[in-house]
């Protein structure tokens, strides 16, 4: 593997190759290489003056094209049991409760388009590259893809790949929907195999990239939250100490906003409608 290239890959990718490390000292020297190739390509920005873009989103994006939140309003946690279909230390005997949970949630899925707010995204991704546009998200929905976007970081995984506890393999599910009966690849176990979703007491390991955001932002950097209520990942993960109090480069779009003292711009409006009124601003800074 180029650690080089680790961050080019997508989010189910590095999770993949993460979990399938085994030993504290394979996990450490990963760790190791990725943040010290980071710290090279931290130095090579710092010698431009070009600004980026990270973004970080939340259900709020996807709302609009009709998915359901998870907290807000009439959530999804509001008529199911987290205990029962996302509990790292529970789901075991709620099994076939927890397939069908997640089923729903790709019905759903399959149901919506990416919004006006998922296009323009993916367009600034497009626009100034990857190395400058970074999305970074907590849906597990693929409507940034669908959209155009080349490189997503799904904090909270997705919906297309399945893991096995028993071995930590991550692997690509194969079909539309979660088969209960698929077994792992490697260990062919089939009791521990759970939907790609990281549950509520389970690692994450995609929040390596939250830390690096924090380390890497630079004043010229503009951060962009759209459609997060910050119940799970609060601002201060990813930003710098001097960013943490009304930082004129740091966006927030959302109908309802919450944590407004971060932010120096606050757009509150829904997803389609707060993006687009922050698009000459967001261009202007990016030249």
């Amino acid at each position: 593997m180029d650690f080089g290239d680790w961050h080019g890959q997508s989010a189910a990718s590095k999770n993949s190759e993460i979990r399938v490390l085994s030993g504290a000292t394979a996990a450490g020297n990963l760790l190791q290489a990725h943040f010290q190739d980071h710290a090279r390509k931290r130095m090579t920005r710092m010698d431009s003056k070009a600004p980026k873009l990270f973004v970080f989103s939340g259900a709020g994006l996807s709302a609009v094209s009709g998915l359901s939140t998870f907290r807000t309003g009439d959530g999804i946690w509001t008529r199911n049991s987290i205990d029962e279909v996302c509990n790292i230390h529970t789901w075991r005997r709620n099994r076939t409760a927890v397939f069908d949970f997640y089923n729903d949630r790709i019905r759903e899925k399959h149901a919506a388009e990416p919004n006006a707010a998922h296009y323009r995204l993916a367009t600034w991704q497009k626009k100034w590259g990857a190395d400058r546009v970074e999305l970074l998200t907590q849906n597990v929905d693929d409507l940034l893809e669908k959209a155009g976007a080349t490189s997503v970081i799904h904090l909270h995984g997705d919906l297309n790949s399945l893991l096995c506890t028993a071995c930590d393999l991550a692997f690509p599910k194969n079909s539309a929907y979660f088969d209960p009966a698929a077994a792992c690849p490697i260990c062919r176990n089939h009791e521990g195999v759970k939907p790609g979703i990281v549950f509520f007491g389970e690692a994450a390991p995609a929040y390596i990239d939250l830390h690096r955001v924090r380390v890497e932002m630079r004043s010229c950097d503009l951060f962009l939250a759209v459609g997060s209520a910050f119940e799970v990942v609060p601002p201060e993960s990813m930003l710098p100490w001097d960013r943490q109090k009304e930082h004129p480069r740091n966006f927030l779009v959302d109908p309802s906003p919450s944590r407004t003292e971060v932010f120096g711009v606050v757009e509150a409006k829904p997803a389609t409608i707060g993006v687009h009124c922050l698009e000459e601003k967001i261009a202007s800074l990016m030249r």
